[in-house]
């Protein structure tokens, strides 16, 4: 029997197709054990070709690599169904029962630790002090994907307390290198964390009253020198474009994408969430899921302590990073934008359907049941707008045409690169405007215990008044940016809402 340990691909599995094919004795074995998943084994015996998951002292035939001839069981697997095949059956295989000095019989297995701890994530947390963490649906996302790669899912059987540091090590290197450095570390950091919490907040019913932290010593794979190299090249990138993008580039962009949503009608047509909320991104320069995800109730069309014409957006802080309420004093043409937004939705909702539900969302979409089927009221998701940004550059469709080719390389979240930039060069915007403009913490900065409907925790613990030059200064040069690149005012496509004619 001859056997090697390699990364299985597709010349891997011709050259056993070839011994195979030579094979004069129906004994003769050749292994084939997989680098990225070690469980994974190819083998060819005589004639035949075969995928086998080897786990835990047995071997367990999941599919042939070849089909024998006359043979048409459909049992033949690619080798990327083989990959899937084999975490799922490698998963499943139940571990050699514990000796009862090895392991207790009420301790959780990494299963039980991955479904708590997600779980945990989905309700308000004690952190320190009087201080709480309300959940947030990016987090629970980024755990759930870092936690599901096959070799970590694969430990779903292993009980905690017999856990080692080579099982994780084991299944990082597997994430290396099916996904590269950036996730594998990301995946590590949640391990860690799922451990941790299980420690300290769930030591008795996880059935590890004995174990020390001994996975915080556990560092990620480096990263190998092709790597370095595209981190490095990413990293120069970065910093050239948010040299190279400009408001200027930004005006050009507005200007470009509403002439592409005049365009589509029928099934194309730019839904008024895609339409208006890339506006309203540009206009509040904030990240895309804390601007984008904006209640109705929480946009108001006049700010009683603010400028005449002007609104004010709130945000709970549960939708910002820096779990912190945020207000934001809104122009009239922004606030115009947000109006529009509800305007073109409502008409639009109400051709389509004859049940129709009002939304609690400003950016709503005009799709009435999303990915949750509970969830009937469903927000613009963030990621619609880099799909919309794709549509831009030609992206989808067999004839599509890039029609931001000549723009500097860009993604949504250099606009906030972009208005820095630009506040930085106004001599009449102080810097710490624009760091509150932008949802920055501020050195030093305490969260204001004021109640929030005080102009006490207007003034000193929203600073309206500085946030308010800054928002002038950015929305005008925006404009000014858009008139310049040939755009016109925008209008709403639909039917006109009272309110969007007022804002004017």
């Amino acid at each position: 029997m001859a056997s090697t340990r390699v990364e299985i691909n597709a010349e891997t599995v011709k050259q056993a197709i070839r011994l195979a094919a030579a094979s004069v004795n129906s004994a003769a074995i050749t292994d084939y054990f997989d680098v990225r998943q070690h469980y994974l084994q190819l083998r060819q015996r005589g004639k035949r070709v075969s995928w086998f998951v080897r786990a835990r002292g047995r071997s367990q035939l999941i599919g042939s690599a070849i089909l024998e001839r006359g043979v048409t069981t459909g049992d033949f697997l690619t080798i990327t169904q083989a990959r899937d095949k084999s975490a799922t059956v490698y998963a499943g295989i139940e571990p050699p029962e514990p000796k009862p000095t090895e392991a207790k019989a009420d301790a959780w297995t990494w299963a039980d630790l991955d479904r708590e701890y997600q779980a945990s994530l989905t309700v308000q947390r004690w952190v320190s002090g009087s201080k709480t963490k309300p959940p947030n649906k990016g987090t629970q996302d980024d755990v759930r994907l870092a936690l599901a790669k096959p070799s970590i899912v694969a430990l779903g059987p292993k009980l905690l307390t017999e856990l080692k540091p080579r099982d994780i090590i084991l299944a990082i290197e597997e994430v290396h290198l099916a996904s590269g450095h950036r996730q594998c570390a990301k995946s590590l950091t949640y391990i860690k964390s799922a451990l941790s919490w299980a420690l300290s907040d769930r030591m008795i019913a996880a059935g590890i009253e004995d174990m020390l932290p001994w996975w915080a010593a556990l560092k990620p794979p480096k990263p190998s020198s092709p790597e370095m190299t595209a981190m490095k090249e990413r990293s120069d990138r970065l910093l050239q474009a948010k040299t190279d993008f400009t408001v200027d580039h930004l005006g050009e962009l507005l200007a470009i994408h509403e002439a592409f949503c005049a365009g589509k009608s029928g099934n194309e047509k730019i839904s008024p969430g895609i339409r208006w909320g890339l506006w309203w991104l540009l206009f509040t320069a904030n990240r895309r899921l804390s601007t984008t995800v904006l209640e109705r109730t929480r946009l108001r069309q006049a700010d009683p302590f603010g400028e005449p014409g002007w609104g004010r957006a709130e945000w709970p802080l549960e939708s910002m990073k820096a779990k912190a309420e945020f207000w934001l004093p809104i122009p009239p043409v922004a606030l115009h934008v947000a109006n529009s937004s509800m305007a073109d939705w409502k008409s639009l909702v109400t051709k389509s359907t004859s049940q129709y539900e009002e939304t609690q969302w400003v950016f709503a979409s005009t799709r009435r049941i999303g990915r949750d089927p509970d969830n009937r009221d469903v927000a613009v998701y963030p990621n619609s707008l880099n799909h919309h940004l794709r549509n831009l550059r030609g992206e989808k469709g067999v004839d599509a045409k890039n029609l931001i080719e000549h723009l500097p390389p860009f993604w949504l979240h250099l606009v906030r690169s972009v208005t820095a930039n630009y506040l930085e060069t106004r001599a009449d915007v102080p810097p710490a405007a624009a760091s509150l403009m932008l949802a920055h913490t501020l050195p030093g900065g305490e969260k204001d215990k004021a109640a929030p409907t005080t102009k006490k925790f207007y003034l000193t613990g929203q600073r309206m008044d500085m946030k308010l030059i800054a928002m002038k200064a950015w929305s005008e040069a925006l404009m000014r940016a858009y008139y310049k690149a040939g755009g016109v005012y925008p209008q709403p496509s639909e039917e006109r809402h009272p309110a969007a004619q007022a804002a004017e």
